[in-house]
């Protein structure tokens, strides 16, 4: 009997190694997607100054993009 019990400790330990990485892993991936969304309102703000600089619209950016 002494075995299995052995074998269950090793079973729940490893078990909670999977939870706990299994929470890093989603804190990440919450980590990738703030950085996606932040690098894209960058972008997107990058975009509209250059516009309203060279007095664009978006018609015409859209028109040299697709040439």
């Amino acid at each position: 009997m002494a075995r299995k019990a052995n074998y269950d400790e090793k079973i729940s330990a490893l078990e909670a190694k999977i939870e706990k990485k299994q929470r890093e892993i989603k804190a990440l991936k919450a980590q990738v997607s703030d950085l996606k969304a932040k690098k894209a309102e960058n972008d997107y703000k990058e975009l509209t100054e250059y516009m309203l600089a060279n007095n664009l619209t978006a018609e015409e950016v859209l028109a040299c993009i697709k040439d």
